[in-house]
Parts: structure tokens; C-alpha cells; sequence
């Protein structure tokens, strides 16, 4: 595998394992989760399995639905549904990160995890080897119906919280703070880093292939 393929799956795994800090954090503030999380918890409490289990079945049927709808995914995709599920289960399991008890200490962890989020994020998306599932879906939704990004986020995120809410999730002002602030803190993260993510193309599974057997043969 050529040297700089190894660095770009280093810089994913590393955006995993802080994403996962980040989401463990949210989810340990116990104020009230972001959109998706309170439709994984939810999910988890319902069924009996943990918490990282309930993130790939839902990670898996956004990448689903957004195949069904014409959206390529890459290697990156399948290793973020996978990976960040298990750092997140193992977090939890090792109890590094310990549950808030009063709204001033849950805002301060949920803030710090919010931050860790849009780094790990950051992080994974520099890797380019695809995006995360539940973006895909959104960029699918886009193209079939017609309607901006934005819009059909807003749209799906609300049935996702009144779902997850149904099953037993949390929501709150922890949940509010999200919806509302996660997508301008990752607009200022990206701000700061320089980094132009509409501006980079994520491979899908058939680029990496193909690169990768030409890449075989040059050697």
C-alpha cells in the first residue's frame, strides 16, 4: 500500500478515536444528546444492546437508504460506522469519562465533546476515502429531491429526534445546543484549519480499487 494511503487511514482512525471522545463526552453530560445520538440511544434502550451497536445499525441504514438513492460511500465510510461505534462501547466500558449530575458541569463536558467532534470529524474527512453515512444521505436526499443540504439535514434530524425521543432517548437543552450550534462550531473549526471541505473529493470503493491495482502494477 503506498506510504501516503497508510497516512490518510492513520489521520481516519485518529479522527474516529477523537470523534468517539467527543460523542462519549456529549453522552456523558447527560443534558441531552444531538440529534442523532438520541435516536441511537433510543435504539439501544429499546433494544438491549449497546450503545456503539445501535450507532452501526443506524450508520448502516443511512448508508443503505443513501445507495438506494444513487450515493457512492468509500472504505472510510465502512470504517467509520465500525470503528467509532467500538472506540465509543469501549469508552463507556472503561468509565474514563464520568456521568454529570448538575446542568453547569453537563454544559462544560457537552461543550468540550461538541469541539472534539468537529476536530475528529475534521480530521476524518481530511482523510478523503469517503464520506460519513449519515452525510451521504443527506447529499442523496439533496440530489433526488431537489432541495438544498441544509434543508433536508434540518427535515430528517427532526424525525430522527421525535423517533429516538419515542424509544427512550434524551433530549434536552443538550439537544437544542446541538441542533442549533454544531453546524457554525464546525464552520469556525474549518474557518481556523483552513480546510475546504466542499472543495474535497471523498473516494468511493471503486477509486480506491482502482487506484490501488495501478498503483500494484507501477511497482
Amino acid at each position: 500500500m503506498p506510504n501516503h494511503y497508510i497516512r490518510r487511514l492513520l489521520w481516519l482512525v485518529a479522527g474516529m478515536l477523537v470523534s468517539a471522545v467527543g460523542i462519549t463526552m456529549m453522552l456523558q453530560a447527560n443534558i441531552g444528546l444531538e440529534p442523532w445520538s438520541v435516536l441511537q440511544q433510543g435504539l439501544a434502550q429499546a433494544l438491549g444492546i449497546t450503545y456503539g451497536t445501535a450507532s452501526m445499525i443506524v450508520g448502516a441504514a443511512a448508508i443503505g437508504a443513501a445507495m438506494l438513492c444513487g450515493e457512492s460511500f468509500g472504505f472510510g465510510t465502512v470504517i467509520n460506522i465500525i470503528l467509532c461505534a467500538v472506540f465509543i462501547d469501549g469508552l463507556l466500558w472503561l468509565g474514563w469519562i464520568p456521568q454529570m449530575h448538575s446542568l453547569l458541569t453537563g454544559l462544560a463536558l457537552l461543550l468540550g465533546g461538541l469541539e472534539l467532534l468537529a476536530l475528529g470529524t475534521w480530521m476524518y474527512m481530511k482523510s478523503a476515502l469517503g464520506a460519513g453515512p449519515r452525510d451521504a444521505l443527506m447529499v442523496a436526499l439533496a440530489r433526488k429531491t431537489g432541495r438544498s443540504v441544509g434543508l433536508c439535514r434540518a427535515t430528517v434530524e427532526i424525525f430522527v429526534i421525535i423517533a429516538g425521543f419515542l424509544l427512550g432517548g434524551q433530549v434536552g437543552i443538550g439537544t437544542v445546543i446541538c441542533a442549533v450550534g454544531l453546524g457554525s462550531l464546525f464552520n469556525l473549526n474549518f474557518h481556523l484549519l483552513h480546510f475546504h471541505a466542499a472543495e474535497l473529493h471523498q473516494e468511493n470503493v471503486a477509486e480506491t480499487l482502482r487506484y490501488l491495482r495501478e498503483s500494484r502494477k507501477k511497482s
